[in-house]
């Protein structure tokens, strides 16, 4: 691994641990706490948010090292470019997992973070279908596809090609 991914490396650690203690003192604040944890608290939003964002980097990073591991691969095969490609489409995976912990009224924490975490996790799974369709879809209960049907029975009978 090159200088710059450790150096990265151990900045993701020190902000993970970092929010990660923030968030247990934002949790066990209470009024008479220090001024400084009281600040955390009132905008306990910004660092659960930072929070989130390193489970869900650290479910990517984990799928990375499953799917590498089971290849019987180990640490020396890591390709940076393949983990950029999880990184760039963290957003689309963040999102929902963000408005659904601003929508909710549960003050449990941790759900979300196994919730983002597993969103990390099977981020590809966004992606499985996201490409060019080979020929038209085909749509049973379309309105367009029941025309079709009602043509390709009409021609297998002998009968006229067409209703109408």
């Amino acid at each position: 691994m090159s200088r710059a991914l450790k150096f990265l490396m151990f900045i993701y650690f020190v902000v993970f641990l970092t929010t990660g203690a923030f968030m247990v003192l934002i949790v066990n604040a209470d009024e008479n706490s220090a001024p400084w944890i009281a600040l955390l608290a009132r905008n306990h939003g910004i660092v659960f948010v930072w929070h989130l964002t390193c489970w869900m980097v650290t479910g990517m990073f984990s799928n990375y090292y499953w799917d590498l591991f089971n290849m019987g691969k180990g640490l020396d095969s890591v390709q940076v470019e393949r983990i950029i490609l999880p990184l760039l489409t963290s957003p689309f995976v963040f999102y929902p997992t963000y408005n659904l912990w601003l929508s909710s009224s549960s003050q449990s924490y941790i759900l979300f973070e196994v919730i983002i975490f597993q969103s990390g996790f099977f981020w590809q799974a966004l992606f499985t279908k996201a490409k060019p369709l080979d020929q038209a879809a085909v749509i049973p209960w379309s309105v367009n596809n029941g025309g079709r049907a009602v043509q390709a029975k009409a021609a297998s009978n002998g009968g006229p090609a067409s209703i109408g």
